[in-house]
């Protein structure tokens, strides 16, 4: 299984505010789309929430800390992450679902699995912005930038990839 997660950040590290996010970039929305449609998304209840509903072709594993039991299609509540990531590699291991499984937030969601991530797609949004949730400024030493490409739509909006860096000492299985 492959953990990316997928952000986009403002140059004060600010990702939302009362749940919901703090600008509307269509290409970065398409952006999102692209990445996780067809894929398994791990993500905390307040972010499943902010979406109304469910997102079509794709499969929401929502950490939460009530137990939930729901009856709907391609949702699934988990009471941690490490039960997420269990969930998520037997789906993976099935065929029906890709190895990439996507994380794509909220806060301490990310905070919590940055350590297990194997790639960041981070969009830069130009500005800062005021919220209440917020991302990590600073890239993991162990991540390198893999692609970096400006938009061509909006100036400043940056689209990254980073990959963590595989050496001896944090190769993986």
């Amino acid at each position: 299984m492959i953990l990316s997660q997928i952000v986009a950040v403002s140059e004060n590290g600010a990702i939302g505010k009362n749940n919901e996010l703090l600008w509307k970039f269509p290409e970065d929305l398409n952006y999102f789309k692209k990445r996780t449609t067809g894929k398994i998304m791990i993500m905390g209840r307040k972010t499943f929430e902010s979406f109304k509903k469910p997102l079509p072709k794709r499969f929401h594993i929502v950490v939460s800390r009530q137990n939930k039991d729901t009856t709907i299609e391609n949702v699934k509540y988990v009471n941690s992450l490490t039960e997420a990531y269990t969930l998520a590699e037997k789906m993976t291991l099935t065929n029906l679902w890709p190895e990439e499984v996507m994380i794509i937030g909220g806060g301490e969601i990310y905070k919590e699995s940055l350590k297990d991530a194997d790639f960041l797609y981070i969009t830069r949004i130009p500005g800062s912005y005021e919220g209440d949730t917020y991302y990590p400024l600073k890239t993991p030493p162990e991540f390198m930038m893999a692609f970096s490409q400006f938009s061509e739509d909006v100036p400043g909006l940056r689209f990254e990839i980073w990959s963590k860096e595989q050496n001896e000492d944090n190769q993986q299985d």
